[in-house]
């Protein structure tokens, strides 16, 4: 086969395109080797739980500002880094963790009682040899836990969907797993039956984690499971975000997109067949919106206007019902982690804003009606997780392991701690 200068030069031109995107996933991916830092604060009954730069889970009694000597998991050796905010139900603990030497990395799911720490599958929890970098998610009894390949499976896939059994007594952890077409970064996102999970191959996938008859075809065949596929063909490597039967997601060639997930299964059952498209159906609501750069922070949503971050340090209020951009703004440094909503104070009057994480320092604050920027909590470092509001404070996990906390009313530091030993910090 042959092809003309004008064909060479646009098959030159793509195969360009696609080095410097492969380049500038490596360089991103490659911030992911194990270091923590990323892991966002949870409270549950007063207490901060918290994944720090050793991966170890730690707790902060926020009464006193100090953690709680004896409480952490694993109470030896770190995982290496815990890199998504763990999910606290029934007074349980789940979550995740890494470390990796080259390609060789070790991973732990854990599952840990709220009150002493300790692991409620015995010592220690479920080891798989890979990255365990989004949140976890739970249905029932029900863990699941999106990974990365198994690097001691040769022919494995590139990514798997397990479904683990947290039932006090279990005498065997793992009930099923589906193979996926890519690493699963994003962490699973769960509706009533159905868990949500997307992959570094540009896929989401729809799939059923109820339990099946013994025997029978969930059984036999687990990847049967799986009621629909949203192929896109760009990496989504960022969390999953369900309000109102409507499933946000953002990936890395900087689209964002709306998918109505309660049509979608209605359609599945309809039909009796698996969707399988990148189809988008505007008549169902849904909508592909253009941010311009990667878009790795969850999408959150107030009141119809969905707020969108990209690495680029752009942020963007979009129409939730037409896809429309609101407004756009910009901060110093990546968005990494979603930007929170809070009542920020003027006077005697509180009004909404954004509080925004900075990749290179900060938390800005921005106004949800125009984008204005309305002030900044100062960390002086890097912050890759989102901000938590609680009791008038705002607590920030910094990259470098401090968590620091502010007034909401007027941003100034009010404590700041060493999740590794607990000192304070100079």
């Amino acid at each position: 086969m042959t092809m003309s200068n004008r064909g060479s030069r646009k098959w030159l031109l793509r195969m360009l395109g696609v080095f410097f995107i492969t380049v500038s996933t490596i360089g991103c991916v490659n911030d992911l080797t194990p270091h923590g830092g990323w892991s966002s604060p949870v409270v549950v009954d007063n207490k901060l739980l918290i994944g720090n730069v050793e991966g170890k889970l730690v707790r902060l009694d926020l009464a006193t500002g100090n953690l709680d000597n004896g409480w952490s998991y694993p109470r030896e050796d770190g995982l290496g880094a815990i890199y998504s905010d763990v999910l606290v139900v029934d007074g349980a603990i789940y979550g995740s963790g890494y470390t990796c030497r080259g390609d060789d990395c070790d991973g732990e799911v854990f599952a840990v009682d709220l009150i002493d720490g300790f692991s409620i599958w015995g010592q220690s929890g479920l080891s798989l040899k890979t990255k365990l970098i989004g949140q976890v998610g739970l249905v029932g009894q029900t863990l699941l836990v999106g990974t990365s390949a198994l690097g001691d499976e040769d022919d494995g896939a590139d990514g798997y969907l397990y479904a683990l059994d947290v039932t006090p007594g279990t005498s065997s952890i793992v009930k099923w797993r589906i193979p996926l077409d890519g690493n699963a970064w994003s962490g699973v996102a769960v509706e009533g039956s159905m868990a949500y999970v997307s992959t570094m191959a540009g896929t989401v996938y729809a799939i059923n984690v109820t339990d099946g008859e013994p025997g029978g075809l969930f059984d036999q065949n687990p990847s049967s499971r799986i009621v629909w596929t949203f192929e896109n063909g760009n990496a989504v490597a960022g969390p999953l975000n369900i309000v109102q039967g409507n499933i946000y997601f953002g990936d890395l060639a900087g689209k964002v997109y709306k998918l109505n997930i309660v049509a979608r299964n209605a359609k599945t059952q309809s039909t009796d067949t698996n969707i399988d498209n990148a189809n988008i159906d505007v008549a169902n609501g849904e909508w592909v919106f253009d941010a311009g750069a990667w878009v790795w922070a969850e999408p959150v949503i107030e009141e119809g206007t969905l707020f969108v971050s990209a690495l680029d340090g752009s942020i963007h209020a979009v129409d939730d019902s037409t896809g429309e951009k609101i407004w756009s703004a910009s901060i110093e440094g990546q968005i990494v982690s979603s930007p929170i909503l809070f009542d920020r104070k003027r006077g005697q009057i509180r009004e909404r804003a954004l509080a925004v994480p900075s990749g290179t320092e900060n938390v800005w604050v921005i106004s949800v009606i125009d984008g204005r920027e309305l002030g900044v909590f100062v960390t002086e470092e890097p912050v890759k997780s989102s901000p938590l509001v609680y009791e008038g404070y705002l607590y920030v996990h910094a990259l470098n392991g401090h968590l620091k906390w502010f007034s909401v009313d007027d941003t100034t530091e009010r404590g700041c701690v060493e999740l590794q030993d607990g000192a304070q910090c100079n």
